[in-house]
């Protein structure tokens, strides 16, 4: 009879945790209450699982929940270190640092040893909310139990380090897990170069790369897509093309950032044409463009001069079944009132207001410039008054709009 009943727990708990698995969360939790009432008690790989799936799939409160059914079951379903170390995972991946605090000290009153994987989730969760100090106070705590960091451990303190800025400290934590003969992977090498691109020291990122293909490690999309993004800035197009092309001949496949970011920066420098020719690129892979990729499309129209084709481009938007934002009507906003064609620019503000697409500040203020500029006195009480009904202060004008354009109307020369 036991065994019959060990057999029947054995497949439960291999049903409940296929679906978790595939995140049929809601079907496990059924599965698990008619285990239940058919008299089976659910044992702790079972009560895993399901913890497991709910904290996986956001719902750690749920999982909070199933853990204190779990512990009024005794000595029989005593959690161990991994309902532990998920509950940690779940609650800090959802930001409640507090929570997992008292998740900690249960576990240590339980006598309950938390493992590298504990620590390692505690550390990562506070590097990702930038609470840095509280990072290495954990690390500090774990180094003082006798639990020795892993390459995990480290790659979440220098991917902290280099969010924000502080390269000196991120090295100085790379070079000591070399010490400890720890290997940095690919994640701790793109950590670093994404930190030394974004402060513009490509000559230390290029270095990284290279020691990272010496160490038989392949740079990966997010180590490309950091290279091209900082070369994309420093006006280097050209170099950041080079890249991109080195990357797809690697067998890396660019993901949309990667598009994003390169087509927003030949638009940028006047290279339309390049850019549609990497759309089409794009395109060929799978890849479908976004409603950025079209603002920076038809920014590049703008800044070209290619008004017409800019129009045409917007009008696509609605064939292609992309949904235009607040940015998107700025941007040809601005264009007709640099072609004076004020009009039809009021036209595209009549259509943001029926579309519900609240304008910015710069649409306004594009407008205003303009109406000033062609003494449309009417219009301009018209964007005042808009403004004021979309609660978009007036001391957000700039001074030169208020002051020099009405200074210059009519050769009033006295107004300050």
């Amino acid at each position: 009879m036991h065994l019959y009943i060990l057999t029947d727990q054995i497949i439960f708990g291999s049903l409940i945790k296929g679906l978790c698995v595939e995140k049929r969360i809601g079907d496990a939790a059924k599965l698990f209450d008619k285990m239940s009432l058919m008299g089976y008690s659910p044992n702790l790989i079972i009560y895993n699982s399901l913890i497991d799936g709910l904290c996986i799939n956001g719902n750690t409160r749920l999982g909070l929940r199933l853990y204190e059914e779990m512990a009024r079951e005794g000595e029989r379903c005593k959690p161990d270190v991994v309902t532990y170390s998920t509950l940690v995972n779940g609650l800090c991946k959802e930001g409640h640092v507090s929570m997992v605090i008292k998740v900690f000290e249960e576990m240590l009153g339980k006598g309950v040893a938390p493992n590298v994987f504990t620590y390692n989730t505690i550390i990562d969760g506070l590097c990702k909310s930038d609470d840095l100090d509280g990072a290495f106070k954990w690390f500090e705590k774990m180094v003082s139990k006798g639990v020795a960091p892993i390459v995990v451990t480290y790659n979440a303190l220098i991917s902290g380090q280099c969010k924000v800025g502080n390269m000196d400290k991120a090295f100085e934590l790379f070079n000591e897990m070399v010490r400890l003969e720890l290997a940095p992977n690919v994640l701790t090498y793109t950590s670093l170069i994404d930190g030394y691109c974004k402060q513009g020291n490509l000559g230390m990122a290029c270095k990284l790369i290279e020691e990272m293909i010496e160490n038989d490690l392949k740079p990966n999309v997010f180590t490309y897509t950091s290279i091209i993004h900082s070369l994309s800035g420093d006006d280097q197009w050209k170099n950041a093309i080079r890249i991109f092309d080195e990357m797809i001949n690697n067998g890396v496949s660019p993901n949309v950032v990667t598009f994003n970011v390169l087509i927003d920066s030949l638009c940028k420098h006047g290279q339309t044409c390049e850019a549609k020719r990497i759309i089409v690129l794009m395109e060929g892979r799978g890849e479908k463009p976004d409603v950025f990729m079209y603002n920076s499309l038809l920014n590049g129209h703008i800044l070209e001069g290619q008004l017409n084709e800019a129009v045409e481009l917007f009008q696509s938007t609605y064939q292609e079944g992309i949904k235009a934002d607040k940015y998107t009507y700025s941007i040809l906003i601005s264009g007709y009132c640099k072609d004076e064609r004020i009009d039809e620019a009021m036209n595209i503000l009549d259509e943001m207001e029926k579309k519900r697409v609240k304008p910015n500040v710069v649409t306004y203020n594009i407008l205003l410039y303009t109406f000033f500029k062609k003494q449309r006195l009417n219009d301009v009480e018209h964007i005042l008054s808009w403004r004021v009904n979309e609660g978009i202060p007036l001391d957000k004008i700039p001074r030169n709009i208020l002051i020099g354009r009405v200074a210059n109307w009519k050769g009033d020369k006295n107004l300050d």
